[in-house]
């Protein structure tokens, strides 16, 4: 169980940082496509800069009114995406929000159950008592989430100047016009945030495993919930880390989350919060209650 997240973050490490790859690309192709139009009518690239941008989302489409500047900008960004600390985000960015929830709900429910599983767990509760046995498991769970998160954020701090080098190399553009951004995103922040979401739903894992004392019927229930039952409202747990994930992450790397419902994110996270806690007090007032000879 061990190597599931490790393992599992790697494999989306190398998902996210291809699409990233594309997504440089794609701008870059656009950019001159862009360029090349306006410059047949008259317009530069310098006068576009100087002008006014507006964006319409309108029946799902954009509706730009300066799409040679808005094409620079995009195009900036996604170089930027590899450039340095940007790394981090880059590579958490995705995993955070498609990845980590699914992924360690099953590691935790993994930890919970895989006593039983090898029918060790009424030497285990004996030797440890049973409320040392729950906070063991819960730190296992809190260490690996924390650790496996950090070395996400090492490898694509780490791989982002070697993909740049392998696949990026034809890619000579200058971008002489500054971007005015609104916020960088803290790579501390977004680690700070990444490795709390694998927290939480690592310990609800756990929490719901102890009880249910199996993955398989837990993990197909989440995967269902998290990857396929669309959103319930503002504040179901997904909304609620999407509409936080907007003062965390720049999505520069081209990973664009479904746009939240409006809610209040202090709220929100207090209720998540709040229902782990919840979750945990039933659960392990329940399994204190089930037999160990198993």
């Amino acid at each position: 169980m061990l190597l599931l997240p490790f393992g599992g973050l790697t494999l989306a490490l190398v998902f996210a940082f291809t699409g990233n790859v594309s997504n440089v690309d794609a701008s870059m192709t656009r950019l001159e496509t862009t360029e090349a139009q306006a410059s047949a009518n008259g317009l530069s690239l310098a006068h576009a800069m100087e002008q006014p941008i507006s964006l319409v989302v309108q029946d799902g489409q954009k509706l730009v009114d300066n799409p040679l500047r808005y094409d620079y900008e995009r195009a900036h960004f996604a170089f930027q995406a590899l450039e340095g600390t940007n790394a981090i985000g880059t590579g958490l960015e995705m995993i955070t929000f498609l990845v980590i929830p699914l992924l360690f709900f099953v590691y935790g429910c993994g930890v919970a159950a895989g006593d039983v599983r090898r029918r060790i767990l009424k030497d285990r509760v004996v030797m440890q008592g049973a409320s040392w046995y729950v906070v063991a498991k819960a730190a296992t769970v809190v260490a690996v989430s924390l650790a496996a998160v950090l070395i996400a954020a090492t490898l694509s701090l780490a791989a982002a100047p070697v993909l740049r080098a392998a696949f990026l190399h034809s890619v000579d553009r200058s971008f002489p016009y500054p971007v005015t951004t609104v916020a960088v995103g803290s790579p501390a922040v977004q680690i700070a945030f990444s490795a709390s979401t694998a927290i939480m739903f690592g310990l609800l894992g756990l929490f719901v495993g102890l009880v249910a004392r199996s993955m398989l019927i837990p993990s197909l229930a989440a995967g269902g919930l998290l990857m396929v039952a669309p959103f319930a409202g503002p504040y179901d747990p997904r909304n609620i880390l999407t509409a936080a994930g907007q003062g965390v992450f720049n999505y520069w790397g081209g990973f664009s989350p479904r746009p939240p419902f409006p809610v209040e994110v202090e709220v929100g996270l207090a209720f998540m919060a709040g229902g782990l806690v919840f979750v945990a007090l039933v659960s392990v007032l329940i399994w204190s209650r089930m037999t160990k000879f198993v």
